[in-house]
Order: structure tokens, then C-alpha cells, then sequence
């Protein structure tokens, strides 16, 4: 009969995914989530933080549904796994109601699905093309004189009226007559206003003006409010909110290199040591079947990655291997253990076991494996 406390245990159990946000690879950020926790638990992020997570301004702030990458990954020298840039392009379908943890192995992807908000972006659409036409050259329009500027000129010229500046008001309205400037003028006014509407379209399409809300009033509350107080922390712990960001393959090579760098001495002796050479690919992409594509409820063990290196299938046994290999690192190198928490959630270890080691080896090699293979046959 098992024990009741391994029973409350297990029912407690946490394991980290990550969490893509804006529909970038740089922002998938790493979350604790119960093993009984389902997808739908995962609304909670966006309906408590407010931030806007959306890809851009034409999309709705919280998800619809989510979805789980099926990209194999890379594996790197010392046992992590990353994320490839093509994630998001091989992905499996889930429901609300499913576990999180019957289809994600810890460290796993998870995938937001977004919903176009088709009002905003045809209003927005709408207000760019009446802007533009209000900005037709005055030999075409049929509403020559209606542009913006012009708008403004005649306002500015009843003000310049009001205090007595008669000659500043008469320039101001000289300058609203229709066809008061030439056709090649008119024409590439125009042509400036077609680039400027342009960008300012594509600011809004990709993302670099992206506000959780386009009302100022409601902006300014929420920035007001949403204080990082105590209770804000206790809100973040709640939701899962480690604060850490995954790194992507060229954050990881670049840091990887400099801390090997530093933990040898410096470029000299790193020189000296052949370390560049190895650094030039510290791990590897895995293939189909392999790392986050590998099958849950697989039955193979360290024996079989041991046995068969040329193929790296996922099972619990290697995160086990890997986290207790860094428990003893914090337990017994480690100088700054909050920091190095954190670079293992975004990082990966960064220190291995022989053990380690030799199955990551054996998986690199695979090109050398096949061609013997090969030959035998």
C-alpha cells in the first residue's frame, strides 16, 4: 500500500514549461505548473498581467486555446535542451481539459493561440485610407482643401483673428486655398504621406507599438494600479512567474562561449587549449523522434540513451541525471545560487557529469556512427 504522503506529493508535484510571448522567440518565459494542472490554468497569465502578450495591436489580449511544439530542439554539450527557431512551425493541437503534463516533458514549449481582433484592424485600416484621402493632391480630389493641415491652419488662423494678428491669420488661410502649390509639389506631399502611413501600419503590424489597451484614460488607471507591491509578488508566485526568459541558440553559443572563455583563464590559454574549435558547436539539432518530439510515455532509460546514442529519445530518467547533477554543483561550487538557478532556467547546466557528457558525445558523433554502419553493410 503506497503512502499517503507520496500520494499528497505527487498531487503537488511542479515542473517548468516555458510560455511564448508576442509570437517571438525571445520571450518564451519560464512558468511552474502543477503536474493535475490543464491548459485552460494557463488563461490566468493573461487575464492577471497587464501586459499586453499579444503578437500586435490586431489581435486580442487573451488566447484562445494553446498548443504544444513538437520540435525535437537542440541539445546542448552539458545535457539542456533549447528551443530551434523553427518551434513554433511544428506543433500538436491540445484541448483546455488536457493535463499539461500528458503532453509537455519539463522545459517543454508551450504556444499561445491568438484570435484576430478584426474590428481594430479594420478600423485602424479605415482611419489610415480616410487620412490618406483627405490628403489627395488638390488637382484630384473632389474635396480639394479637406487635409489635416489644412484643419489646423484655419484653426490656428481663427486664434491668430481672436488676438488681434489679422496679417498671421490671412497667411494661415492663403495657405488652405486649393491648388495654392504646384502639381509636382502636391504630388509628392502625397507621396509622403503613402511611405508615412505605410510605416506607421507596419509599427503597428509587428509589434514595436503594441499597448495592452488604446485608451489613454483606462492606460493611465492601469499604470496607476498595477504596483509591484507584496501582493503583486504573491499574484506572480500564484500564476507560476519565475522571471526568467529561455535564451535562444545565439544568446546561449555567445554566452557559452564567453564563460568558458573566463572559466579557462581567458582567450589565450583558451587558444592554447583548442577551446574555440570545440565552441564553434556546443551541442546539436536534433532530429525527428528525438528530444521534445519523443513520445511520453516512451519506457526507455539512461541504459537505453547509454546503448543507442545515435538516437536521443527523452525519459525522465535523463532530467532526473541532469537535475541531480546540478543540485550537487549548487551544493557544493556554486557562489551565487540565485544567479545560477536562473541561467539554468535560461541557459541550461552549464557543468556536466562524465556520465553526461558521454551520451551528449555519442549523440554529436552520430554522422560517424551511421558511416560505420555503412561500411559494415
Amino acid at each position: 500500500m503506497s503512502d499517503p504522503a507520496d500520494v499528497i506529493d505527487a498531487q503537488d508535484a511542479v515542473f517548468e514549461i516555458y510560455v511564448r510571448m508576442n509570437e517571438e522567440h525571445e520571450k518564451d518565459y519560464c512558468f511552474n505548473v502543477g503536474i493535475n494542472d490543464t491548459f485552460e490554468s494557463l488563461f490566468k497569465i493573461f487575464d492577471s498581467l497587464k501586459i499586453s502578450l499579444r503578437p500586435n495591436i490586431f489581435h486580442e489580449q487573451r488566447p484562445i486555446g494553446f498548443k504544444v511544439s513538437d520540435s525535437p530542439g537542440y541539445l546542448t554539450d552539458n545535457g539542456g535542451l533549447l528551443f530551434s527557431y523553427n518551434a513554433d512551425k511544428f506543433t500538436k493541437n491540445v484541448k483546455l481539459t488536457d493535463k499539461i503534463s500528458d503532453h509537455c516533458w519539463p522545459g517543454h514549449l508551450v504556444l499561445p493561440i491568438w484570435r484576430e481582433d478584426y474590428f481594430t484592424h479594420y478600423a485602424i485600416i479605415s482611419l489610415i485610407l480616410v487620412w490618406l484621402y483627405t490628403d489627395l493632391p488638390d488637382f484630384i480630389s473632389p474635396t480639394p482643401g479637406i487635409c489635416l493641415t489644412n484643419q489646423i491652419s484655419r484653426a490656428l488662423a481663427r486664434v491668430a483673428v481672436r488676438f488681434d494678428y489679422p496679417q498671421l491669420a490671412a497667411d494661415l488661410i492663403t495657405e488652405t486655398t486649393p491648388n495654392s502649390t504646384s502639381k509636382t509639389a502636391q504630388i509628392i506631399f502625397f507621396i509622403f504621406h503613402i511611405v508615412k502611413s505605410l510605416m506607421i501600419y507596419l509599427v503597428l503590424y509587428s509589434g514595436l507599438f503594441n499597448p495592452y489597451c488604446l485608451n489613454p484614460i483606462k492606460m493611465h488607471k492601469i499604470a496607476s494600479n498595477d504596483k509591484l507591491d507584496e501582493k503583486k509578488k504573491l499574484e506572480l508566485i500564484s500564476l507560476g512567474w519565475t522571471g526568467t526568459r529561455k535564451a535562444t541558440l545565439d544568446e546561449y553559443k555567445e554566452f557559452y562561449r564567453e564563460y568558458k572563455i573566463k572559466e579557462v583563464g581567458g582567450i589565450v590559454k583558451a587558444s592554447k587549449m583548442g577551446l574555440f574549435e570545440k565552441l564553434k558547436e556546443p551541442g546539436v539539432n536534433l532530429k525527428f523522434g528525438e528530444g521534445f518530439q519523443s513520445d511520453l510515455s516512451n519506457k526507455t532509460t539512461l541504459k537505453d540513451l547509454e546503448a543507442n546514442p545515435e538516437k536521443f529519445i527523452l525519459n525522465f530518467d535523463w532530467f532526473a541525471l541532469v537535475g541531480e547533477n546540478y543540485e550537487n554543483y549548487l551544493a557544493t561550487e556554486s557562489t551565487d545560487k540565485a544567479q545560477d538557478v536562473k541561467n539554468f532556467r535560461r541557459y541550461g547546466p552549464l557543468v556536466a557529469s562524465d556520465r553526461i557528457k558521454k551520451i551528449v558525445e555519442g549523440r554529436k558523433d552520430k554522422p560517424e556512427l551511421l558511416k560505420l554502419a555503412e561500411g559494415k553493410s
